[in-house]
């Protein structure tokens, strides 16, 4: 097999489940299974995503040189449950108060699968046969079963001897997403922080192209678990909703703040380059639930984002003394929090710091995929260069003409107006007099971010664009920030962005400018004023260049309003299907799907008055 023709194919099958496909080196596809099955946070063997990424590149699983799973560990219990998709709010309680406390606090044992079997709310997974492991109780021989399970499972479905597939570590998938996945290729500090790994949840290493050397790994870095179970206290979901926390944080005030502050500051410390308990509690969840008695929402929001930034700081600070590294890549679950890297980005003796997209589990499958290129490189089967990083993550499926045919032809006999062939120029014109539209169109982003082609957009000066969004379209909590895509030439004129950090995938948070304020002050956090831009170029997506240019061209403004398009609780909508329902379901102004748009009413003026 030559090494141009190298097929990999990466597999996440625990919670967001994903998977990616490289070729000779550069990543062909990659997607969520969420975004096909349309569990939001879906959990198992992404058996839709690995269709879609065989079928972008017209091969058979016989057709792969090798399979990587990302993680050695896997939860059998959590896998056929699919916790984090089918969990709501009392069912994290319920895991809290009828699994943890008992078996914690009151050493008894319980059956964690017989808590939540027999659920019609739910959908179990049925890709692994392993009903026998659910008593509960994890030994070393059940593990090893659970393993070979999990392989030859995979081995089945996809017709691919068991020789060419193996795991590799979670910490690995994570590295080497993040160093590979960026463009330049010097030697970098490498953080990962989350809530659990293969073997820790917090490590720092060096990465270069000669590897990845690891200088300190934790399991007591919980800065990504108390994160997660102050969202539940708070009454949101763990890992889907600690999003809403980090928006509400800066509402708070400094004496709300301080008074859980005081509470959270003391339960972990930095200790050279690990997070480590400082003052250990019997347990988390509840220890948080009694000493936060008393202190506002709000300041418990705040107190933890304080909490997390002062954390990775100092833990950063500590990197880049010991090893001479200044510039930072950061990946994991607490790599998402955009307002601590904006903290980490400030640092004066950081030079810079990178965070792909999707940065935690979701995108373990490409690093995984980048791991094995990797080791290709070190037999020499490859070069360096045959590595490619993304310069993109328009990795999934594209929207054919055939979809937006059918879905026009639907729309029609419903009732709405249909125009074919419209132009950036009339697109423009309709969101400066103030509609709201989604716009699905070519490949779907990779991730938890809509870049435009799966997105919501909207005029960012109008402040009456945000109740309207949030109310009758997005149906989600009131206080959350909006975002904007910028043309990347105009990106000065609105971040202050001394060490010009790049911003293509809404991965930073960035102070603005005056102008900002006045352009994007429906586009930013309303309490203090910080955006999480979309830099976006002509070659990077060529299509919503145009729409966004045409809009600098009809008000001056190089930015659009951008949220993701769907509603609350759904995943991002896949393909034209998935777009008109939630187009009729909503109260969206029109749905633009490839360049055919839908219209509710005949509201604009700009198709009645001759062009100019």
């Amino acid at each position: 097999m030559k090494k141009n023709d190298y097929i990999i194919l990466g597999i996440h099958d625990a919670h967001d489940a994903s998977a990616a496909i490289m070729v000779g080196g550069k990543i062909m596809a990659a997607a969520q299974e969420e975004r096909f099955s349309r569990l939001k946070g879906d959990y198992g063997y992404p058996t839709k995503a690995i269709e879609y990424c065989l079928q972008e590149i017209g091969i058979q699983g016989s057709d792969i040189d090798e399979v990587v799973l990302a993680s050695h560990s896997w939860n059998p219990v959590l896998t056929k449950i699919k916790r984090n998709a089918n969990f709501s709010v009392s069912d994290w309680v319920k895991e809290q108060e009828s699994y943890w406390m008992p078996t914690l606090l009151e050493g008894k044992q319980v059956n964690y699968y017989d808590l939540f079997k027999d659920r019609d709310d739910f959908k179990y997974d049925k890709t692994y046969p392993m009903d026998h492991l659910m008593d509960g109780y994890m030994d070393k021989l059940e593990l090893d079963e659970m393993a070979n399970i999990r392989i030859e499972s995979i081995a089945h479905y996809l017709s691919v001897p068991r020789e060419k597939i193996r795991t590799i570590t979670h910490e690995e998938c994570h590295a080497y997403y993040s160093y590979w996945g960026a463009p330049d290729r010097d030697e970098k500090l490498c953080l990962t922080a989350e809530g659990i790994g293969d073997y820790s949840n917090g490590t720092v290493s060096r990465m270069s192209t000669k590897g990845r050397v690891e200088l300190a790994a934790t399991r007591e870095n919980h800065i990504g678990h108390i994160y997660q179970y102050i969202t539940l206290l708070l009454g949101m979901k763990p890992n889907q909703h600690e999003y809403k926390v980090m928006g509400l944080a800066p509402y708070a005030s400094d004496y709300e703040i301080e008074k859980a502050y005081d509470v959270l500051s003391k339960v972990l410390k930095v200790d050279g380059l690990n997070v480590k308990f400082d003052q250990k509690p019997s347990d988390l969840y509840f220890h948080f639930r009694d000493q936060l008695n008393g202190c506002r929402f709000d300041g418990i929001a705040g107190a933890v984002q304080r909490m997390t930034e002062e954390l990775l700081k100092e833990l950063v600070l500590n990197g880049v003394k010991e090893t001479g590294l200044t510039s930072v890549i950061f990946s994991g679950g607490v790599a998402q929090n955009i307002k601590a890297m904006k903290s980490l980005s400030e640092l004066e003796r950081v030079d810079s710091l990178r965070v792909l997209p999707a940065a935690g589990d979701t995108s373990l499958p490409i690093g995984a995929c980048y791991y094995a290129a990797w080791e290709l490189v070190a037999k020499e089967e490859m070069q360096e260069e045959d590595i490619a990083p993304l310069d993109h993550v328009y990795l999934g499926n594209e929207i054919e003409e055939l979809e937006v045919n059918e879905v026009c032809k639907k729309a029609l006999e419903s009732g709405f107006i249909v125009r074919e062939a419209v132009t950036p120029h009339e697109i423009a014109r309709l969101l400066g007099e103030g509609l709201v539209l989604g716009r699905c169109a070519g490949r779907m982003e990779f991730g938890l971010r809509s870049l435009g082609n799966r997105s919501i957009l909207a005029d960012p000066r109008r402040w009456d664009t945000v109740a309207k969004i949030n109310d009758v379209i997005k149906f989600r909590d009131f206080w959350m920030p909006f975002t904007p895509s910028i043309l990347e030439d105009r990106a000065k004129d609105y971040l202050v962005n001394p060490k010009g950090i790049p911003s293509p995938y809404m991965t930073h948070a960035f102070d603005s400018t005056p102008q900002a304020r006045m352009d994007l002050s429906a586009a930013m956090h309303p309490a203090d004023k910080t955006l999480r831009p979309q830099e976006v170029t002509k070659k990077s997506n060529d299509a919503y260049y145009e729409i966004i240019s045409a809009f600098e061209k009809e008000t001056g403004v190089g930015a659009l309003l951008n949220t993701s398009f769907n509603l609350h609780g759904e995943p991002i909508v896949a393909d034209a299907k998935d777009a008109y329902s939630t187009f009729c379901r909503s109260d969206l102004d029109a749905l633009l799907i490839n360049e055919s748009l839908i219209m509710r009413t005949q509201e604009s003026t700009i198709f009645t008055v001759k062009d100019e």
